[in-house]
């Protein structure tokens, strides 16, 4: 065993040289099938660390991280095999795996670096570029590989190094598309159980979406003459999290029995729980419901108030998921446009998502209060593995159940939030931002409470500030 680990060590020393584009040749590798099999372990206890830091918590063990490992060395054993064949030095075909294997330590370490650093400002700005380079770097080490393999060297020596190097780069390409890359870990809310067996994309789940939406629209009340009428959006696309969805629900119950909202609310959500009793949350969804209200109230009068809870992303996107669809994010741009097109002209819209403050500039004028939980180029304290990812949303609504102005509502969410901040020790703060247009500022003293808590006008919020 010891000959073997030191065969091993010898192995990753040489790989990282070829690694940091050092010279290395085909005898500084130890090549026999007990390398291949430490080498394969190796790879899989790096990736199953690595997967254990990328899941936010809470997080659960999964077995088919072991498949995705097993694909991944099939496909590195066939490629192999194809290039020893191709260039007929069977030794290839053994040789090369083993190289690739020792190579790559180095690179899937560095790879899993941002997630165990933790999210910031910074590192989510950098992570596209960063991705491009890790697998700028892959492709380049696998060429190496093939050419370090061979042995004598062939003719046209790169030019068969750079087609064996992209074939066995076909995974980074193709992999998720034949077969999907699962993790060792994720987070316990992915890919929940769906009633009866469902998925978003079954014919009975998509006929009874467009009933459901129906149903919910055509049982919006409409406004009263002489009486400012509050409407509700909750709007929560990520279906990979249940704290969203738990979360708008929440929401839409304080709104309805606290600011009287009952009969003038609406749920939008992805969510596998809610595939078959909620209409989806998806832009196409979201322009119908703001139609709808947009037809009924009256523009000059009523408030709509939009929630909006997902993953935000650097470019103040919402992440919007409910597998197997593929979605349209929402952005700044696009809601905007969705309530421009709608008519409706006092708006409140409270968003919880990173980077959330992304959405004050775009929908800002003097009918509109807009309230995020972080500034444009901040994480919010439920980004990441920072647990509940809806805590200012939560907070928020919580406040709003108890009293009876939005600013005070803000302030104490904002307070609540830089507690748990400093509590935790994160940093930068996610520094939640509010904006209140001229024309709203007077408009919120109409609304009232109008559930269990009384009638209260509401105080005018402060301008934007943080």
């Amino acid at each position: 065993m010891g000959y073997a680990i030191a065969n091993l060590w010898r192995n990753l020393c040489a790989g990282l040289r070829l690694a940091c584009f050092r010279r290395v040749d085909r005898l500084a590798f130890r090549v026999d099938l007990v390398q291949l099999l430490l080498l394969f372990a190796l790879s899989a206890v790096i990736d199953f660390i690595g997967d254990w830091f990328r899941a936010a918590p809470p997080r659960e063990f999964s077995l088919l991280g072991a498949g995705s490992e097993l694909y991944a060395g099939a496909v590195l054993l066939l490629a192999s095999a194809l290039i020893a064949l191709f260039n007929r030095q069977r030794h290839v075909a053994l040789a090369l795996p083993v190289i690739v294997l020792a190579s790559l330590p180095l690179v899937q370490v560095l790879h899993y670096l941002p997630y165990v650093v933790g999210p910031s400002p910074i590192i989510a700005a950098a992570l596209p570029i960063f991705e491009y380079v890790i697998v700028t770097w892959i492709v380049i080490i696998l060429i190496r590989c093939v050419a370090v393999a061979f042995a004598p060297l062939p003719s046209y020596v790169w030019l068969r190094a750079i087609v064996g190097g992209l074939l066995l780069a076909a995974p980074i390409w193709f992999g998720n598309t034949l077969v999907p890359s699962e993790p060792w870990w994720r987070t316990q809310t992915d890919d929940a159980p769906v009633p009866g067996g469902l998925n978003a994309a079954s014919e009975a789940v998509l006929a009874a979406q467009t009933f459901l939406l129906n149903h919910v629209l055509e049982n919006l009340q409409d406004e009263r003459p002489a009486q400012t009428d509050l409407y509700f959006v909750g709007f929560a696309p990520d279906g990979r999290q249940d704290a969203y969805r738990t979360d708008a629900e929440a929401a839409r119950h304080i709104m309805d029995t606290r600011w009287g909202t009952e009969g003038r609310s609406v749920l939008l959500i992805n969510n596998p729980q809610t595939l078959i009793t909620t209409p989806f949350a998806t832009a196409t969804n979201l322009r119908e419901t703001l139609n709808e209200i947009g037809s009924i109230i009256d523009a000059e009068d009523d408030v709509v108030l939009i929630y909006l809870a997902s993953r935000g992303t650097v470019e103040h996107h919402l992440a919007a998921d409910q597998p197997p669809l593929s979605l349209v994010e929402l952005a700044p741009a696009g809601l905007k446009q969705l309530l421009d097109d709608a008519g409706i002209k006092w708006r409140i819209i409270v968003v919880s998502a990173c980077y959330s403050g992304g959405f004050v500039a775009p929908l800002q004028d003097d009918y509109t209060l807009i309230v995020t939980d972080a500034q444009a180029d901040h994480v919010s304290f439920g980004c990441g593995d920072r647990t509940p990812p809806t805590a200012f949303g939560e907070s928020f609504f919580q406040a709003l159940g108890k009293g009876d102005s939005f600013a005070t509502a803000f302030d104490a969410a904002k307070a609540h939030v830089a507690d748990r901040e400093r509590d935790a020790g994160y940093s930068p703060p996610a520094n939640p931002q509010i904006s209140v247009g001229s024309a709203m500022a007077d408009k919120l003293k109409t609304l009232r409470r109008r559930g269990a808590g009384g009638a209260t006008a509401d105080r005018a919020p402060p301008p934007l500030r943080g």
